[in-house]
């Protein structure tokens, strides 16, 4: 692909000048696999699945039509080019200390439009120890001490003083850009060049328009304070066929699930730098009591937040109101007198039917799946817990407190309510036999008039897919945010994903690795578990609570699992033979 509008200016700033006619916002500032989206563009609505394919389904050749905002290397507004003004001194050579591999560019033997040479760029890893510098650090002017070693002829620049690049990234069909070339007094910056380059190849990221959405997150309050622990987008579960056995993949997300395995992740990080040797940390969140375990402070509560109605029964109503008549009226009809207590629908199917559990995805034409929908997902939470089987061992149940949502106008919140009062805790009120720290929990339901800019209603009708990434951002951590495609980290060839180093941080292994590394620091004595599946059923007392609620005579008696032949890995993710009584 190829951008030919430039226009050059004479002396507003004392040089000449290669502008983009594109004068929008730059791309995104930062690399999604450095920090994050600055403004994501994410997945799908209410559980379609993955395409089969490769991601993403771009054509071989796209135009920059296809893009809101097209790639803008430079912005005359932009206070990058701000008082700069450069004399011959400055023109100087100088030995280089940094992005050497920006500079190894050998001089091409080429034709008069000069076809790409061979030499690669390769920006390093936020964090990474080699020398080279992130996407993030080129595109804010990353000080590089060679700056004016090369000429326009080293650069390999074609008789026009444009060199031509060529993106590559495993999961995308390559791009070639055209990048201008500006010289001083015959010397080319090259942290200039290093600029374009990174928003050139954040460019060839961007997912195009027209794809939506949702968001979930995990905040901490206080009377004083707000703190976010974790952020997840996306709609998307695998199915069945797919699941991977050694837990190094995500089989849902869902935006709400991943929001609550970064919030998982967040809370046994939280109890690793509270028992941390080397510094004198005090949580001011959680706290530990007499007996090892770690709960929330008495002055802390837990909100979560969704951009929409989560699907699955919460849901039902509000999505049947926007169809057309005779489909609303057909799905808003009215509620029968009995339902099965282990019924459980396959997505949008009789949606006359309320407190029902149902499955991913909504649609009808997707592969089958063996995830829950987030309405059952949250209701469970609310008796067993954010934190899950393994993170039990070391932190008491943590129950939300409330859940704001969005996206609702006022004419529906009322019906609204009734129906997520009834979906995520009002139907397990028959549940019996949970014993303290256990209880059914009832979260207050609250809406926000406040938009989400990326989601389906915020985008408009035109807008009729969502995205297959998801976005995952857990404070704190190392590694705060990834961005994952058919549950795997983006960007991770298929010969390297079940490498401990690109694993998704909140995939079942690496979770259970964090939890052995932070039972051990906390000195908290756990079962000495060969696999995955016997350390979760080493939790006693949330079993029994688990038991209760989707054992026989449970209210969610026919929930769907996908069971004890994906949990067969021991901390390594080798495969182990068949253990333990646990189902």
């Amino acid at each position: 692909m190829a951008y030919t509008t430039y226009d050059t200016y004479g002396s507003q700033f004392g040089y000449p000048l290669s502008h983009s006619l594109s004068h929008g916002a730059p791309a995104y500032g930062i690399h999604p696999t450095e920090y994050g989206y600055q403004d994501p563009i994410y997945a799908g609505a209410y559980g379609e699945t993955y395409p089969q394919g490769a991601y993403p389904v771009y054509t071989a050749q796209r135009t920059v039509s296809q893009y809101g905002r097209a790639y803008d290397d430079l912005d005359l507004r932009d206070p990058y080019y701000a008082d700069r003004h450069y004399s011959a001194s400055q023109m100087r050579r100088r030995r280089s200390s940094m992005s050497r591999s920006l500079s190894r560019m050998g001089r091409p033997m080429l034709d008069g439009y000069r076809r790409m040479s061979s030499s690669v760029i390769k920006f390093k890893r936020k964090g990474g120890f080699r020398s080279g510098i992130t996407l993030g650090e080129a595109m804010s002017d990353a000080h590089l001490t060679n700056n004016y070693d090369y000429s326009v002829y080293d650069l390999n620049a074609d008789g026009r003083g444009r060199i031509i690049l060529k993106v590559k990234w495993t999961g995308y069909n390559s791009m070639t850009y055209e990048i201008p070339v500006d010289t001083y007094d015959g010397r080319v910056e090259l942290q200039t060049i290093a600029r374009r380059i990174a928003r050139a190849c954040v460019h060839f990221l961007q997912p195009p328009d027209g794809q939506f959405t949702i968001l979930a997150a995990f905040v901490l309050r206080t009377p004083k304070e707000l703190k976010l622990i974790s952020l997840g987008t996306g709609s998307k579960c695998l199915p069945a066929a797919r699941l991977p056995l050694s837990g190094d993949a995500l089989h849902d997300s869902h935006a709400e699930v991943l929001a609550r395995r970064g919030a998982i992740r967040w809370f046994l990080e939280e109890i690793g730098r509270c028992c941390s040797a080397s510094a004198d940390y005090v949580s001011p969140w959680i706290t530990r009591d007499d007996d090892g375990i770690f709960s929330l402070r008495d002055d802390v509560v837990l909100d979560m937040y969704i951009s929409t109605v989560p699907c699955g029964d919460a849901s039902t109503r509000f999505l049947a109101s926007f169809q057309d008549p005779d489909m609303a009226a057909l799905k808003d009809s009215s509620r029968p007198s009995e339902v099965t207590p282990n019924a459980t629908s396959r997505g949008r199917d009789n949606y006359s039917l309320y407190g029902v559990m149902r499955t991913k995805p909504g649609r009808a034409d997707s592969p089958p799946t063996l995830s829950m929908s987030c309405s059952d997902k949250i209701a469970s939470w609310n008796v067993l817990g954010i934190q899950g089987a393994l993170a039990s061992h070391l932190l008491r149940p943590v129950y939300i407190t409330r859940i704001i949502m969005g996206e609702v106008e006022s004419s529906k919140r009322e019906t609204v309510e009734a129906d997520c009062a009834r979906a995520l805790y009002a139907r397990l009120r028959s549940i019996a036999g949970i014993k303290p720290p256990y209880r059914l929990n009832e979260p207050s339901i609250v809406f926000t008039s406040v938009p989400f800019a990326h989601s389906r209603f915020c985008m408009g009708p035109s807008v009729v897919s969502g995205c297959n990434d998801s976005l995952c951002f857990i404070s704190d951590s190392p590694r705060e945010s990834e961005v994952l495609i058919n549950g795997f980290r983006r960007g991770v060839p298929p010969k390297r994903q079940h490498m401990s180093k690109f694993r998704p941080a909140l995939s079942k292994l690496s979770l259970y690795a964090l939890y052995a590394e932070i039972a051990e620091r906390a000195g908290i004595p756990v079962a000495q578990c060969e696999t995955y599946h016997l350390a979760k059923c080493a939790a006693s007392g949330y079993q029994t609570a688990k038991k209760a609620l989707k054992g026989p005579g449970g209210p969610f008696e026919g929930w769907v699992t996908s069971g004890e032949k994906w949990e067969r890995f021991d901390l390594s993710g080798s495969l182990i033979g068949e253990d333990g009584p646990c189902r």
